[in-house]
């Protein structure tokens, strides 16, 4: 399904969570951002893990959680169930269920995956509380992928509880698209790496001596630079295939554009080109060939050659724009933030922080709130297409309250940009700011 057809998720409730609570959460899709606040305790990171698991396909998350019901809607009236068979005290199957236009989908699921099979055959293994799908030795403190689980501990297959493949739900699934970003944002695992065999940990930043973990504002970075390259490449094969087609196009070009148009166009395009460098996606020796005002002088040849040439840089440029849009806001926002430093974009790293005009600061040395700003920002801009759901748990960790009272400003500008809906969870009055229409409030049972 094409990103622009990806279902709205509309309505989440939860019945008897952790056996006490019932939340009911009608998410607000005119403004497209719903915030969740209440006490410590009533369930608003828990509901937006269950979101997040549900829609990722993760069913044995629930088996962790005491709850008698959870229950999506979306906006095309479709909806998907899961209640428990056994007592909350032990969730070890449920009944799946997916109503749609066509009909109701039904199937009993296992809440217990192998990695957590093997966990409580161990007795030593716990879940990571702050690092998704990372588990803990509790005898000495080690952390663990899930590879490395089933690698370590792992007997014969037949031996951990059976997952079927429910090809109905893949199917359903693929129409949702969903986004965490964990309160706990500061680390995540490196790129590409499934276990601590996949890198040389002499080369990683050793947070918390866990070497499985790097800053995520390095990760950031890197990611970035991984987009600069395919968009550069990108740029470079359109470049390429304009460029060796042009002399055939130009012996059958249309006829002549007006001269006052492709001045007009040419300056947007150098006002282009000049912003591209200024972001750092071009560099500085990109520049506009030709003299506009010299135009007139030009023959019929050469201003078809001219409007063509228009036309073919207007394409090329195309191909950089998504990217530079997303990275323009990024920089300007977290920018707009910083003290005494800035934000650039670098072909080489990704991004760096710079304290003066020739100083670079290491990303993992900015202050936590500066790393929460970068990732947070970062995850909205680049991690999201249309119709996304975007949980965010507590945006106001680290942040100084002046950043917080701009969070709902910036956050519905993003939205405006990037067409996904977002669910928050906070403690804060400040993120809310005057925008009390947004909020639900999660409490006690009466």
């Amino acid at each position: 399904m094409s990103q622009h057809q990806l279902l709205r998720l509309e309505r989440i409730e939860v019945d008897g969570l952790f056996g006490i609570y019932d939340h009911s959460i009608d998410l607000n899709l005119s403004d497209r951002i719903t915030i969740l606040h209440g006490r410590n305790g009533v369930g608003k990171t828990t509901v937006l893990r269950m979101v997040n698991a549900f829609l990722h396909g993760d069913i044995p998350y629930f088996g962790r959680i005491p709850f008698a019901r959870f229950f999506l809607t979306f906006q095309d009236g479709s909806s998907l169930e899961l209640v428990p068979t056994g007592s909350n005290a032990e969730n070890d199957t449920a009944t799946l269920t997916l109503t749609t236009k066509g009909g109701k989908q039904i199937d009993n699921v296992e809440l217990q995956s192998a990695v957590e099979f093997l966990a409580s055959k161990t007795g030593f293994l716990e879940p990571h509380t702050g690092i998704e799908n990372t588990w803990i030795d509790v005898r000495d403190g080690e952390v663990l992928t899930e590879a490395e689980v089933l690698s370590r501990y792992g007997g014969p297959r037949r031996e951990y509880p059976h997952q079927e493949k429910i090809l109905w739900l893949d199917e359903f699934l693929g129409s949702t698209n969903v986004h965490l970003i964990e309160a706990q944002r500061l680390v995540r695992p490196p790129i590409n790496a499934a276990s601590r065999s996949d890198f040389d940990p002499r080369s990683q930043l050793r947070l918390f001596d866990y070497p499985i973990l790097a800053a995520s504002v390095v990760e950031c970075a890197k990611e970035v630079k991984n987009r600069l390259d395919s968009t550069m490449a990108a740029y470079g094969r359109q470049a390429q295939t304009l460029d060796q087609t042009f002399p055939q196009r130009l012996m059958t070009a249309p006829a002549r554009i007006g001269i006052l148009d492709i001045q007009t166009r040419m300056k947007k395009l150098a006002e282009r080109t000049e912003n591209y460098k200024i972001i750092g996606i071009l560099d500085e020796t990109a520049a506009h060939p030709f003299d506009v005002g010299s135009l007139g002088t030009l023959d019929e040849t050469g201003v078809s050659a001219m409007a063509l040439y228009v036309q073919d840089t207007e394409q090329k440029l195309e191909v950089l724009d998504d990217l530079a849009n997303r990275t323009r806001h990024l920089l300007d926002s977290v920018n707009d933030k910083f003290r005494h430093k800035k934000l650039r974009l670098d072909r080489e790293e990704g991004l760096v922080a710079r304290v003066d005009e020739n100083q670079n600061l290491p990303l993992h040395f900015l202050s936590s709130g500066e790393q929460h700003e970068l990732v947070l920002h970062y995850d909205l801009l680049f991690k999201t297409r249309p119709n996304t759901i975007v949980l965010i748990d507590e945006p106001e960790i680290s942040l100084h309250v002046a950043w917080q009272k701009n969070f709902l400003r910036n956050l519905m500008e993003i939205v405006r940009i990037s067409g996904f809906d977002a669910v928050v969870a906070t403690h804060s009055p400040y993120i809310v700011g005057g925008r009390d229409d947004l909020m639900i409030g999660l409490g006690d049972p009466d």
